[in-house]
């Protein structure tokens, strides 16, 4: 195994719990969507195993389909009830932060169950994965990869900063679509795209080139997935 390997599987294995948790924020202000229920929209781990072309790159067998499919299954049904009760919740902290504590447990019950489904290897390689279709941003505020990078208090500075804004830029936009036609929300769409490549630039502006290396290294041969469509 190689340095940039055993690196990994410490660094990868708790990154998930910030993009669950940056993706479950994004969605509080709105209330649950279905896609997210049980941890099956695209950026998580489940939902990346639904996708044809991640299968064919951890090479999963029919057992393994199976008891991922039955794993997703339980936890949406689990989670469902326990999502969908934020709408209760009328204040914006309050809701975040249950909606933090939800994310953690989700995260944690898919982590220690897939182990039980999948090989180390097709685990580490999921997280690779994982890590090429985050936002740069994301993956470079969590402290492990920051722990990893060895990045500066002022670099982490400037990510926070860059985070802060792309989080602001994207609730404007997302609320704007609640009552957006089917080419608006397109449009929304392709600002939403625009904002994260412009913070992604920033972010990756702010490492040194063997910080770049290295971060890059971190997410493994890049895997082509299939592009998601705006909803209609």
């Amino acid at each position: 195994m190689t340095r940039v390997q055993r690196m990994l599987v410490p660094v990868l294995a708790l990154v998930l719990g910030a993009a669950l948790v940056a993706a479950a924020h994004a969605q509080a202000a709105q209330g649950p969507r279905r896609g997210f229920i049980g941890g099956m929209n695209r950026g998580s781990l489940l939902g990346l195993l639904r996708m044809e072309a991640v299968q064919k790159e951890l090479k999963l067998t029919e057992e393994n389909l199976a008891k991922v499919t039955e794993l997703g299954g339980k936890l949406r049904e689990e989670m469902q009830e326990q999502f969908a009760a934020l709408r209760e919740i009328e204040d914006r902290e309050q809701r975040r932060a249950k909606m933090t504590e939800l994310s953690d447990g989700l995260d944690r019950k898919v982590r220690e169950q897939l182990r039980e489904v999948l090989s180390r290897e097709q685990i580490m390689r999921l997280y690779q994965i994982r890590m090429q279709i985050r936002a740069a941003v994301e993956s470079l505020t969590n402290r492990f990869v920051i722990r990893r990078l060895e990045l500066t208090e002022e670099q982490q500075q400037k990510l926070a900063e860059i985070s802060k804004e792309i989080a602001a830029k994207q609730s404007e936009l997302r609320g704007s679509m609640r009552d957006a036609t089917a080419e608006q929300r397109t449009e929304v769409f392709q600002k939403l795209r625009q904002i994260r490549t412009d913070a992604d630039e920033k972010a990756l502006g702010v490492l040194t080139d063997a910080q770049k290396t290295a971060f890059e290294e971190m997410k493994g041969e890049k895997v082509e997935l299939p592009t998601r469509r705006p909803r209609q």
